[in-house]
């Protein structure tokens, strides 16, 4: 985890750290966008540039080894968020870096996660139980370096490294049994704002499902079609008998786990779930699953293309845009 350092509380842990890592002082960088941001549009009653201590801290970043001095919390968001602004009112970027985030699943969840977090949004919830492989690299933002090491985790720290601030949850089991209500709320923990369900496992896709019908929280869900994505919007939170897939899969909510991961069983749901309406090339690739190719094939390009869509798409539902629910396609092969 990393540490947050008051340059005059904490000046002791602070010279402590400063003879073992790397000392990054990006405050004189941030100085001068925030003196001409102030000069643009000045803030009653802030503390001005004058007093470093005022108005910084020092972020610890142990996998890093490296310490850096930033602008306070406020400060930094005020600063990141600047060139946001029209193209989110003040009041959207408000809702949107207090919603939480639920993200499950971190493939395209991974480009979906870092599209909100680099928008502004501040309270995230993520969960993956898997390791980044080589195979994942083709549409994952990531290191030869990190190979093994869990994609919750990795993502966690992306995030921290951008906003240090940002309120990160990771569920590196993935979405369980055990873990459902911390991941999407119920019982003293607040509901997710938005879940964004990204799995690969048909019986976790249901019981996301399930559990936030229950709780009245919207699912969006996007998928890759070769170089194009599907969006699929679930509100719950509209209307509580909506039915699962828009109801695609038809009995999927009577059957139990067992059932949901058998394979034929598996086929035919994931089949009615996206539907016959895909790119010719998808069609062939995915006719290769299990005899050429190991898994679902992707590309980056549409990964990150759907990463923006969602990240979209979930902060339209949460700012309260008329999203309602149904499937949508965005076709690059139109174009």
């Amino acid at each position: 985890m990393i540490e947050i350092l008051h340059p005059v509380d904490d000046r002791d842990r602070i010279a402590e750290l400063a003879d073992q890592y790397d000392v990054v002082d990006a405050w004189n960088i941030a100085r001068e966008e925030l003196v001409e941001l102030f000069r643009l549009d000045p803030i009653r009653g802030y503390p001005g540039t004058g007093d470093a201590d005022l108005i910084t801290r020092y972020i610890v970043y142990p996998w890093r080894q490296a310490m850096v001095r930033l602008p306070d919390a406020e400060t930094f968001y005020r600063l990141r968020t600047a060139r946001n602004r029209y193209l989110i009112t003040d009041a959207e970027q408000r809702r949107w870096s207090g919603a939480v985030v639920a993200v499950a699943g971190l493939s395209v969840g991974a480009s979906i996660l870092h599209a909100c977090a680099m928008t502004g949004a501040r309270t995230l919830r993520i969960a993956d139980p898997d390791t980044l492989g080589l195979t994942n690299l083709n549409r994952l933002a990531g290191s030869v370096c990190d190979l093994g090491k869990s994609k919750a985790e990795l993502a966690r720290r992306r995030i921290l490294e951008a906003d240090p601030y940002t309120d990160v949850t990771v569920f590196g089991d993935g979405y369980t049994a055990e873990n459902a209500r911390a991941f999407l709320g119920g019982r003293g923990t607040q509901p997710a704002d938005i879940v964004l369900e990204e799995v690969d496992d048909l019986a976790t896709k249901v019981e996301i499902r399930r559990h936030a019908r229950a709780l009245g929280v919207p699912v969006v869900m996007v998928t890759d079609d070769g170089d194009n994505v599907i969006v699929d919007v679930e509100r719950y939170d509209l209307d509580p008998g909506y039915p699962l897939f828009h109801g695609n899969a038809g009995d999927v909510t009577d059957l139990d786990p067992e059932a949901l991961r058998d394979p034929a069983q598996r086929v035919r749901i994931a089949g009615a779930i996206v539907g016959d309406d895909i790119s010719p090339r998808m069609t062939v690739a995915l006719g290769q699953v299990g005899k050429t190719i190991p898994s679902w094939p992707q590309l980056g390009s549409a990964s990150t293309l759907a990463g923006a869509v969602g990240a979209v798409t979930a902060r339209r539902i949460v700012c309260g845009a008329d999203v309602p629910s149904g499937r949508h396609r965005i076709r690059i092969d139109d174009i």
